[in-house]
């Protein structure tokens, strides 16, 4: 199946893997670029002595082509560097601003790789294409996390058919039903998170699976109470605890800061900075500023969406709408080829029936 896509990252199939972080292990993002769909590693919640083991780690694992995902504006001035001294061949933004994208964009362009911005609004994916972004991921209302407040089916073709960069949407894909959809759409391929990771190669414990598997596409929420951004969550009981405490606690704010200085290894200094760009930080993919709450709250929700990696009900799960299609646990290499044919199936069956 080739698109632009596939073409762009020299990749065998239109299928990416979201970078989640401490989700995507280097394991996991090699398997999926060696079942020949684009493995990316998440890169903010690693140390970048961390960040530079794990890349050396993909690169023992596969020959192929992957990419490493960074949040602009939290740690990214220690991280990016790495990232361009290690000459990834993909690397993925979200969030930041011009005076940070454009030279990152020119870094990356200088050693001959690739850059894909994330987006969930029309201007951000044309600002994006301007300053330079190979090709742009269109985050749906649908997915896990942060997205804006439109969804797919408007959402993509409005992008796709405004810029002229591959656009790969995200958000609700888990299957080959979605990437003929998207295709339709005018996306040139998809990004998947939550159904690449309830795989037998993704490196979560089986209660964390179970709970993908065992969800449906209703079992989600949507809300600024988990990192002071709207983010989707399984609706589970800490996910009801944090929705039901209007007024923030301030020990909660002041201990999960400390338990960020301590997994990051940061300094004091270092540490004040990130919450201070945190605070700076649009409060929704759709502008304003973060406050002085939005900014604990996202100390807080950091240290819970670890927490879930372990405990699933006491931890915040991120998880998109698309739970409600993950009915199994195979293989990488088994879902992205039946992901494939499934679409290709799809896609001529309906060329011979409109044919007729």
């Amino acid at each position: 199946m080739k698109t632009r896509m596939t073409e762009l990252f020299g990749i065998k199939y239109p299928i990416m893997l979201a970078g989640m972080n401490w989700l995507t292990t280097p394991k996991l993002v090699a398997a999926v670029s060696n079942a020949g769909g684009l493995g990316v590693l998440a890169g903010n919640h690693q140390t970048p002595d961390e960040l530079r083991e794990a890349i050396k780690e993909i690169r023992s694992l596969t020959d192929k082509p992957f990419g490493v995902n960074l949040t602009l504006g939290v740690g990214s001035a220690q991280r990016a560097p790495i990232v361009i001294e290690e000459k990834v061949p993909v690397l993925n933004y979200a969030l930041g601003r011009p005076p940070e994208i454009a030279p990152l964009i020119e870094a990356v362009h200088g050693y001959g790789g690739k850059v894909i911005g994330t987006i969930a609004l029309l201007r951000h994916a044309l600002r994006s294409e301007q300053l330079g972004a190979d090709a742009l991921i269109i985050t749906g209302y649908e997915a896990a996390s942060h997205s804006g407040n439109v969804g797919a089916l408007v959402l993509v073709p409005t992008i796709s058919e405004a810029v002229k960069v591959p656009c790969i949407g995200a958000g609700g894909y888990a299957d080959g039903r979605g990437l003929a959809a998207a295709l339709a759409l005018g996306a040139e391929g998809i990004s998947m998170g939550s159904r690449l990771a309830a795989t037998q190669d993704a490196e979560v414990v089986d209660a964390v699976k179970e709970t993908w598997v065992n969800a449906s596409e209703e079992d989600t929420v949507i809300d600024p109470a988990f990192d002071g951004i709207n983010c989707r969550v399984l609706r589970n009981k800490a996910a009801e605890d944090l929705l039901e405490k209007k007024a923030f606690p301030l020990f909660d704010a002041i201990s999960a800061g400390l338990h960020m200085k301590r997994v990051l290894k940061i300094s004091w200094g270092e540490l004040f900075r990130t919450a201070n760009n945190m605070r700076k930080m649009p409060s929704g993919i759709g502008g304003g500023q973060r406050g002085l709450g939005s900014s604990m709250r996202f100390a807080v929700g950091s240290r819970l969406f670890r927490v879930a990696l372990e405990d699933p009900v006491n931890g915040i799960l991120m998880m998109g709408q698309t739970a409600g299609r993950i009915k199994d646990v195979p293989t990488v290499a088994e879902l992205i080829e039946r992901t494939v044919k499934e679409a290709e199936e799809i896609l001529q069956n309906m060329n011979k029936q409109f044919a007729n």
